[in-house]
């Protein structure tokens, strides 16, 4: 009888933690989830952020980004695969720019750079751009664009 009840004591023991312990996952892995999730929502559309020439609108597709200095003359395009849902791997494709030089078009074009989402807030994102050696390029903070093109 009382190798019984200690044992009854331990399974419910056993239980309790258990439930315990998947009551504890769920909360983390959702917000995992949900973090990770809140980068997807600038896989696409319109932006703007202010560089050393100006103001740079984004119009950004599945797979293509085209930045323009001023629309629609001025501006570099490049295609856009998403690694991860914060990281995406850009490749230029084309350059029509006047304030670059030949040389550095040249240097740039089929260059690939990475886009990293740093932080989400409701209009926006801090970014970083890195090379391929991981080396960091620039940093910055793009908006929703709310004007028209």
């Amino acid at each position: 009888m009382k190798d019984k009840f200690w044992y009854q004591i331990k399974s419910n023991f056993n239980l309790k933690s258990i439930l315990l312990i998947i009551l504890l996952l769920i909360p983390a892995y959702n917000f995992a989830l949900n973090n990770n999730n809140k980068c997807d929502r600038f896989h696409v559309g319109t932006f703007i952020y202010e560089s050393k020439v100006g103001k740079i609108i984004i119009v950004r597709r599945e797979k293509e980004e085209i930045d323009y200095r001023e629309y629609p003359n001025h501006y570099i395009r490049q295609s856009v695969k998403w690694i991860s849902s914060c990281t995406a791997e850009k490749k230029t494709l084309e350059m029509n720019d006047p304030i670059l030089s030949p040389d550095s078009i040249n240097k740039s074009l089929n260059s690939i750079t990475y886009l990293h989402i740093l932080e989400t807030f409701p209009d926006g994102y801090f970014y970083k751009t890195t090379n391929r050696k991981g080396e960091t390029d620039s940093y910055g903070k793009v908006q929703l664009y709310k004007g028209s093109l």
